[in-house]
Parts: structure tokens; C-alpha cells; sequence
């Protein structure tokens, strides 16, 4: 059988190749209508957290108490990465991340494991501490967000019946895996007394706690026996305001009883301290994240919801309106439309170039199999459950311009044979019994390139990894249809000469001969031609350390984030009135179409790469959409200039998404230690440097320490005084922010019951004139009788821990014109040099470590790429000469990346570095054509200086053509903001790599094969 037996197959068999030709058309319309379609590949998060309330305990008491606890219990399972805390008051929040070495299908099951660890540790915590809960859905993507108008007027319970109906409805859509409703006003019942009428009639707080129970409660059902059945007895009660207005309360030592509507106040109403206020425009709304399973296609699924919620409105009250604030299922498709009409012109672009230079016949054949590859490759993404994202969409652009390399490869040389005199059967099998395998080895080669993006283990590797298998199915595809439909096609299209021609008259026009007398010049002058390829080389890369350094680039979502810090222990209210000032004046600013604001947290994690902020009541965010992505970085200029300018008493950082999910502060130092005022003294020194080199949007994790008023009873007094230390609390409770005492039972809704004193307590001294009920002497004792000092203490906001280390971080980024980069290489020496006590360390974090894991996650992999690449040359020509040839070429594409990224001031970040890597590949697939083609003219005459220029002008076209397709293929990139500087590197790399290459192999040949002269033989020294 021949080398050539797949081709002989296909030719002698028409229809195996029109069921190849209708396969992949079949699977590209089949796949194109199922495969799913997203904003960005989904990766697991392995990220988990732990919640525990701990109410009344200041942040010291919750580290010591509750995050200790839990800290040391979750700290011995095994595949833990790392275990960030954050204690504050009444709450511990604690963060859990997996090890980058475990997999997505085992992520579920170690969560469970995770609560059961914790579950047996609640065990040990204090008995007034709540469970705690372990949240482990913190990658759910709520890509569809929807507000709704909150009008002057409605009931609360209007509102919660609204949003449980947008709730239930929407999660009946099918493909809708979740949905969350964020901002509806959190409502109460307030009893509120007043202090000197309560006084003066002597009614003591205990009774009026049991009197509200007793309405309040729900009590166990008797069961009665009639017959042969048991009856459960049913007592109804009413609940409501009105029940509670006719409570009858008895006043101590007489018989009579007082109506509680007639000495309080009771009200339904919205709670003092919120823990969400979110608004768009300025008007109060609330929010409705909906989840899209992420195996569909968003597009579809997001039209259908969008119907639905368009039915619902009309069940709505008058008034309460939806407000679109983020639909990415729009996003996505015009995502999708525009990657069609690059992917149209791309191929368009590249067969018109292969008809211009090939002539039209040999365009169509190359064209095919583009075509074919492509729908192919859609068939077979969605057979594997790849779907059309951000990621995906980049590799089949990276890839087309590689698709046509083993097509014009076998074009070429079916036309040259063709010229020679021979028949288009015999230079279809000729050319590709040639090149079939080496081919292979290319194309092996280049898949191999991108397997360090494909093998990384890290977030940033699952999220970039459809990359590598978007490019090895195209690639490898392309072979197949290079070696079977091409031939196919050519034997039909192109004809026979009616002379024949010999090589000089192929390769007569003025390209190919200055090509030849430069190579011949270059051959005898090797020594000097080698000096000044590594001389260009050298000076490539010293140049290359002066290029901007980045880690991933901005998006093109025409938004931007406005984040505000007032002082810690600032009430929500405060924020929310600042933040409506602030978005009051940003409003005026040209080109923003709308606002919203999120008071108390951040807004739900509408896209991938958002990470959300903690909740807070002194953060706010506003979200500034504008009309187009071109003025977002002039905007969040103008806003951070406005903002400094008429807003100097708070925080602020102006801020877009990334892509990675990583902090907003690039630059961070971090200080681990035991002690808190070690830790503060050394993040103050870090932060003067911080100020010295100009950084922007500084601050300390652990925030400024806060006021906080420190009540001490004096216990022995109090127990004389038969007050016990819960009336205390409870007594101060009702006078500043109201005590529960029970709940409202209004059918799904739960309402809590708040008693208040009013007025409330606004300083110490009002709050120590109240008095206190004795139960014991059936009296009202003062306050002041039973506490010893009362005065301002100023307590730390948030402790924060890392591997149950302490740790403080001391957070910033570059001022404008600087690279975080570079503004963290000028700083990095000056922290550093900070003396450390014994016990004490730094560690770096922001862009540097996320820049420093992902890029050792992916080189420690280019060790495997760079043996399977070496492996497969050596296999091909089994010559180390002939391999030293291959990838002394390699560091040429030095010269093209160092201009590129030059010439448009462009940044090298991490997407750039994949293209690095994925140059290597290409240029050695380039070069592997070259030296086969000298192998096949050694073993027929022995090889010669004559015989080696021969062998490269002949690649010459094929060379160029492939890489100028593949620079054609790379240009619609240009104008994505993830790709722009890979497809740049990519460009540059390859432009000034091939060229010089065409130069660099027959010189590097010459020099290991010593050939000196147009008639030396190699014949004993290959």
C-alpha cells in the first residue's frame, strides 16, 4: 500500500469525500443551532465561604471566639489552598479556596465535606452564637438583571408579593437554573413606648415581651381520638397590628390592665438600618438576578425570559416598572454577529489573497477547506459541549488564519507538479505523499503550542482553556480535509500545461530571484549573516524589558464602577444619601446614559469576571453605563476628578471590569503577624510610601479603627440590684435601635416585632438616665446605679486573617500614565526595606501574585509542549543538525513581537504571553516545511548550495501565504479588547519571524552542514 493510500482512497472514492463534505456542513448548521452561546467560558470558582453571626461581640471577641474555632477545625482537610478570614463586628466571614490540583466534578462533594467539618465545629462555639452557613455558590453568573420601580405609596407586603411572583414565574422558564432578588425594603412591626408615659405608669419591659409572645407564638396542636380516627385540634389566631393594639398588659401590683395601643405607637414600616438600598436614577428599586444553565445558549434563553417578564408586567401594579440593568444575552449576541462578520470578511479576505497570488482555481480549493473546517469544527464543538463565548469565538479567529497551511501547502505543490508536466491525479498523490507527514508533525506542533493554556490547572487556565481545544480540533481537521477534499477538488479544477516547464521557469518572476540571490549572498557570507541575526536578536529582547507590563486587559462593557468608602461605622443611610449626591453630579457628565446605585454591598454578580464587594453599611457602588465604550476612560477620569474636587470627605476608586476576577487594588503588600499594633505600624509606614510614589485609590483592608461606646455594669451592684446583665442589654437595645420580641406570622412573610423607647438614646447620657425593671424588687432602678463607666473606645472594624495568620494589606494602584507594573517594580524595593520584628513577614499580593501564579501555571507547563514539540522534529527528521536547525529560527519572532507591542504602545500582558507561546508552534511549522523540502532534493542529487536555494525558493510562496493568511485571519482581533494584544503579538511575531526565517534556515543549514560551495556534496557528512 502507498504513502499516499488515504488520498489514492479519497480520489478513487468521490462519495467518501462528499460524505466528509456533507458531514461537516450537517454538523456546522446542527451545532450552530445547539450549540450553546455565553458572554465567557464558565470555570468553577473554587472559592466557598463561611458565615456566622455572632451578635453583640466586638471583632477581637469573633476572632477569638468563632473564626479561631472554625479556622482550626477547616484548616486540616487536605486539599485546602488557602483560608481567608474576615472578623467584624457581630459577624465572621471566612473564605476557603480549593487547591488549583482539584478537579470541577469533585468541587461539590469536598463543599460537603466542608459541612460536615463545620457542622461539627459550631459544636464548640458559644451557645448565644447562630449555626453557621456555608454559601459555595459564589460562581453563580446572574447574567439577566432587572430592576423594578419602587413607588411612593405601596406597601411593603406589595412589594414582597411582587418580587415572590417575579421570583416563582421566571423560575418556571426553562434553561432559568437560578434566581435572586436583591434590594426589596426589609419591613417591621414597631412598637414604640414613651419613656416617660412607660415610666410614670410603671410598666415593666419583661411584661410586655411576654404579653407580645403570647399573640405572637405559634403553639403545638393537640390530637384527639374519635373512633378510628385522631383529629388535630386546631386553634386559629389572628395576627396582626390589631391584635397587637388590643393587647391587654398588667400593670404590676394591681388587677387592672392597660390596652398596648393605648400607650405605644405600633406601625408596619421599613427597618431603620437596611442592609441593601439599591437605586436607579435616584429612584428606589429592587433587583431580579436570573442564572441561565450554563450548557444553553444564552440568547435564546434570554429572548424567552425577556418575553415573560414582558407578560408578567401586565400583573404588575400601576407603577412598578421594569428597568433592564444589565441583559447579557444581548451582549452575547452582537458578540456572536460581530465574530460572523469577522469570521465572513476574514474568509473572504484570505481567499481573495490565495486567488490573487494562486489564481482562482487554487483559491477554491483552499477555500473549501476553510469552510469546511470551520463548520467542522462548530459540529464538533457542540458534540463536546464547547460553547461559543468570548474565549472560544478568539481561538477559531487565531485558528483560521492556520487552517489554510496544509491546504496551500498541498495546492502548491499539486500546481508546481501540475507545471512540471505531470497529470493532476499524479501531483495530487506526488504532492501529498511528500508532505503528508510532515504536515502532521506541523500541524502536531502547533496544537502543542497552546497545550500549556490547555494543561494549566489554575483559574486563569480553565478559563482560557477552550483555546487549546478550539485550535487542536481545527488543526487537526484541517489536515484531514488537506490530505483528501483538496486533492479531490484539484484533480477536477485544475488542468494539465501543454508544456512542460522545468524549475527555473517556475520560479522565474522577480520575487523568487531576489529571494535567490539574497540567500546565495547570505550562504557565503554565513559567519556575518548569523552575527546579525543574533545581533537583532539580542537587541529584540533587550528592548523587550522596556515594553509596558500588564496582566489582563479591560473590557469593552460600556460601564464603569464608582466605589465609595465613607468612615467605618457610618449608618447605611448616610452612604446611600452620598452616594445619591455623588450620582446626582456624575449625571451631568457628557456621554453617561444612566446609574445605579448599590448601598451596602455590591450589586449581584451580573458577568463572570465581577467580583463583588462584602457587605458593609459605610460602601456604596454606583454602576455608570454609557453610550459608548470609547469615552469610558475619559469619563472615569472625569468622574475621579469630580469626585476628589466636591466630595473630599470620602474614599473613592473609579474602576472597570478585567478580565479576571481578581481585586481592584493591583498593587498590595501584606503584613503577617500576631500582634494588631505591630501590623497597623507597619501597613501606616508601607502606606507613606504608597503616598511618597504618588499611588491612587490607597487604603488598609482593615479600614480605620471605629467609635464604639463601652458600657461596663458593675455586676455586684446589678445583682444586688436584681437586674440581670441580658435586661441590661436588652434595655439598651430598645433604647437606641429597638429589641425583637417576637415575629408577625402575615402568611409567607414573617414581620419582626421591634419594641422601642423613644425617644432613642442618642448620646451616653441620655441613654444612662433610663431606668431599668427589677423583677426581683418588683421596681425600676438607674441605670446609673448599676454601670460603673460608660466612654468611647475606639475598636478595631475588621481583623483579617490568613491561614489563621493575622494579616493586614495595604492596598493601591499606578497613578495615570503607569503601569501597575511598573509603578509596583518602583515601590517594591522601599517596602521591602521595611524592617520586620521577629514573627512578622511581607508577602506581595494584587496584580503581581495573580500575574506570578498564572504565569508559572502555564510555563511549568511549556516544558511538556516545548519535549512534544523537540520529540516530534526529531521523529520527523531523525537529525539533531536538522532539528537545531528548525528551532534556532525560533527566538527570530523576538524581533516582530518587540515591534508590534512597540509600534501601538501596546501593553505585554498574559493573553500577549499565550501568544508567545503559540508563535513558537507556528514558526516551527513553517520551518518543518522548509527543511522536508531539502530532505526530498538530499536524498534524489545530494544536497549543494544550488540544491539547498532550490528547496527554499520553492517553499517561498507557501511560507509567505500561510503566514500572511494567518496575519489576515488575526486582524478582526484587533478591535477585541481581550485579544487586541495577543493578536498583535501574534502579528508582529510572525510578520518579522517568517520572513527572517525564510533567510535564517537555509543560512543555519549551511552553517551546521558546512556547505561552502554550489557543488559540494553532503553525501558523508549528513
Amino acid at each position: 500500500m502507498s504513502r499516499s493510500s488515504l488520498t489514492e482512497f479519497a480520489l478513487a472514492n468521490p462519495l467518501f469525500v462528499w460524505v466528509v463534505v456533507l458531514t461537516c456542513l450537517f454538523a456546522g448548521l446542527v451545532g450552530g443551532q445547539r450549540i450553546a452561546q455565553l458572554e465567557d467560558p464558565p470555570y468553577p470558582i473554587k472559592i466557598a465561604y463561611v458565615f456566622t453571626e455572632y451578635p453583640g461581640a466586638s471583632a477581637l471577641e469573633v476572632e477569638q471566639e468563632i473564626t479561631e474555632v472554625l479556622e482550626r477545625s477547616i484548616q486540616e482537610l487536605p486539599w485546602i489552598e488557602e483560608i481567608v478570614s474576615r472578623s467584624l463586628p457581630g459577624r465572621a466571614e471566612i473564605q476557603i479556596e480549593l487547591n488549583h490540583s482539584v478537579s470541577a466534578d469533585d468541587t461539590e462533594q469536598l463543599w460537603d465535606e466542608l459541612r460536615r467539618r463545620v457542622a461539627e465545629a459550631a459544636m464548640r462555639l458559644p451557645a448565644n452564637a447562630h449555626p453557621p452557613w456555608v454559601e459555595d455558590d459564589f460562581s453563580d453568573v446572574y447574567g439577566l438583571l432587572y430592576g423594578w420601580v419602587i413607588p411612593e405609596g405601596y406597601h411593603i407586603a406589595t412589594l414582597r408579593d411582587v418580587a415572590r411572583l417575579l421570583e416563582t414565574e421566571i423560575k418556571r422558564v426553562e434553561h432559568v437554573a437560578k434566581v435572586q432578588v436583591e434590594g426589596v425594603p426589609e419591613e417591621q412591626v414597631h412598637i414604640d413606648f414613651d419613656y416617660a408615659q412607660l415610666r410614670q405608669l410603671g410598666v415593666p419591659f419583661p411584661r410586655i415581651v411576654e404579653a407580645i409572645n403570647s399573640v405572637s407564638g405559634l403553639f403545638p396542636a393537640s390530637m384527639m381520638e374519635s373512633g378510628e380516627y385522631r383529629l388535630r385540634i386546631d386553634v386559629p389566631l389572628e395576627r396582626s397590628e390589631a391584635v397587637l393594639e388590643d393587647l391587654l398588659i398588667a400593670l404590676p401590683g394591681e388587677t387592672s390592665m392597660i390596652r398596648l395601643g393605648d400607650i405605644a405607637t405600633i406601625s408596619r414600616t421599613e427597618t431603620r438600618v437596611p442592609s441593601l438600598i439599591v437605586r436607579h436614577g435616584g429612584q428606589r428599586i429592587f433587583a431580579l438576578g436570573i442564572a441561565i444553565d450554563e450548557t444553553q445558549n444564552v440568547v435564546r434563553v434570554g429572548q424567552v425570559v425577556e418575553e415573560r417578564l414582558s407578560e408578567l408586567q401586565q400583573l404588575l401594579p400601576v407603577g412598578i416598572e421594569m428597568i433592564p440593568l444589565f441583559e447579557q444575552h444581548q451582549l452575547v449576541d452582537r458578540a456572536i454577529s460581530q465574530f460572523l462578520i469577522n469570521l465572513i470578511a476574514s474568509i473572504t479576505t484570505v481567499i481573495m489573497a490565495l486567488c490573487l497570488f494562486m489564481g482562482w482555481r487554487a483559491g477554491i480549493m483552499v477555500g473549501a477547506v476553510l469552510l469546511l473546517t470551520v463548520a467542522g469544527t462548530i459540529g464538533i464543538m457542540a458534540a463536546l459541549g464547547i460553547e461559543l463565548q468570548r474565549i472560544s469565538l478568539g481561538a477559531m479567529m487565531i485558528a483560521m488564519g492556520m487552517l489554510v497551511d496544509n491546504a496551500i501547502v498541498v495546492t502548491e505543490g499539486m500546481i508546481t507538479r501540475i507545471k512540471q508536466g505531470e497529470t493532476p491525479r499524479e501531483s495530487a498523490v506526488s504532492a501529498v505523499a511528500n508532505t503528508r507527514f510532515p504536515l502532521l508533525a506541523a500541524t502536531v506542533i502547533g496544537v502543542a503550542a497552546f497545550a500549556p493554556i490547555g494543561l494549566s490547572a489554575d483559574s486563569t487556565g480553565e478559563y482560557l482553556g477552550s483555546l487549546f481545544k478550539v485550535c487542536g480540533i481545527s488543526l487537526l481537521l484541517s489536515w484531514v480535509l488537506a490530505i483528501t477534499l483538496a486533492p479531490s477538488i484539484g484533480v477536477r479544477l485544475l488542468t494539465p500545461e501543454a508544456e512542460a516547464q522545468d524549475e527555473e521557469q517556475v520560479y522565474a518572476g522577480p520575487v523568487f530571484t531576489a529571494y535567490r540571490k539574497l540567500m546565495n549572498l547570505s550562504i557565503s557570507r554565513r559567519g556575518w549573516t548569523t552575527f546579525s541575526l543574533i545581533s537583532v536578536i539580542l537587541m529584540s529582547m533587550a528592548g523587550f524589558t522596556q515594553l509596558r507590563q500588564g496582566f489582563f486587559p479591560t473590557t469593552s462593557t460600556p460601564l464603569f464602577f464608582v466605589d465609595l468608602f465613607q468612615t467605618q461605622g457610618t449608618d447605611i443611610r448616610a452612604s446611600d444619601e452620598l452616594a445619591e449626591r455623588v450620582r446626582d453630579r456624575l449625571s451631568t457628565l457628557e456621554g453617561v446614559t444612566d446609574i445605579s446605585s448599590w448601598v451596602g454591598r455590591g450589586p449581584i454578580r451580573f458577568t463572570m469576571i465581577l467580583l463583588p464587594e462584602r457587605p458593609d453599611p459605610a460602601y456604596a457602588q454606583l454602576v455608570v453605563n454609557v453610550d459608548n465604550t470609547d469615552v469610558v476612560q475619559s469619563l472615569m477620569v472625569a468622574a475621579s476628578q469630580l469626585i476628589a474636587a466636591e466630595f473630599p470627605e470620602t474614599h473613592h476608586m473609579v474602576r472597570r471590569l478585567e478580565f479576571t476576577e481578581g481585586t481592584a487594588s493591583k498593587i498590595e503588600a501584606r503584613f503577617h503577624g500576631p500582634d494588631r499594633t505591630v501590623l497597623r505600624s507597619l501597613a501606616d509606614r508601607a502606606m507613606q510610601l504608597y503616598v511618597n510614589h504618588g499611588l491612587v485609590d490607597r487604603k488598609i483592608d482593615w479600614r480605620e479603627q471605629r467609635l464604639s461606646l463601652r458600657i461596663v455594669p458593675d455586676e455586684s451592684r446589678a445583682r444586688r440590684a436584681g437586674i440581670q446583665l441580658p435586661d441590661v442589654a436588652r434595655a439598651l437595645a430598645s433604647s437606641t435601635i429597638g429589641t425583637t420580641v417576637g415575629v408577625l406570622r402575615d402568611a409567607d412573610k414573617p414581620v419582626p416585632i421591634v419594641v422601642r423607647i423613644m425617644p432613642l438614646a442618642e448620646t451616653a447620657e441620655t441613654l444612662l438616665e433610663r431606668d431599668l425593671w427589677s423583677e426581683s424588687t418588683q421596681s425600676f432602678v438607674s441605670a446609673r446605679q448599676i454601670v460603673s463607666s460608660a466612654a468611647l473606645h475606639a475598636e478595631d472594624s475588621f481583623i483579617m486573617r490568613q491561614n489563621r495568620v493575622r494579616r493586614i494589606t495595604v492596598q493601591g494602584n499606578a497613578p495615570p500614565g503607569q503601569t501597575a507594573n511598573s509603578a509596583f517594580n518602583a515601590i517594591r524595593a522601599e517596602i521591602e526595606a521595611i524592617p520586620l520584628p521577629p514573627g512578622y513577614e511581607l508577602q506581595w499580593g494584587g496584580e503581581h501574585e495573580a500575574m506570578t501564579k498564572a504565569n508559572e501555571s502555564v510555563i511549568s507547563r511549556f516544558p511538556i509542549a516545548l519535549l512534544a514539540m523537540i520529540i516530534a522534529t526529531l521523529i520527523l527528521f531523525g537529525s539533531v543538525r536538522q532539528m537545531l536547525v528548525i528551532w534556532m529560527t525560533v527566538p527570530l519572532i523576538m524581533v516582530g513581537v518587540f515591534v508590534g507591542l512597540f509600534v501601538t504602545n501596546l501593553s505585554f500582558t498574559f493573553p500577549a504571553m499565550l501568544g508567545l507561546l503559540s508563535l513558537v508552534g507556528i514558526l516551527i511549522k513553517n520551518c518543518v516545511i522548509m527543511v522536508e523540502e531539502i530532505n526530498l532534493r538530499y536524498a534524489k542529487d545530494g544536497l549543494s548550495q544550488q540544491a539547498l536555494v532550490a528547496a527554499c525558493v520553492s517553499r517561498l510562496r507557501p511560507v509567505l501565504l500561510a503566514a500572511g493568511t494567518t496575519i489576515i485571519g488575526m486582524a478582526p482581533l484587533l478591535r477585541d479588547d481581550f485579544f487586541r494584544e495577543m493578536a498583535v503579538t501574534i502579528m508582529g511575531g510572525l510578520a518579522f519571524g517568517s520572513v527572517l526565517a525564510l533567510l535564517a534556515v537555509p543560512v543555519y543549514y549551511a552553517l551546521l552542514y558546512s556547505i561552502g560551495g554550489s557543488s559540494k556534496s553532503l553525501q558523508s557528512s549528513h
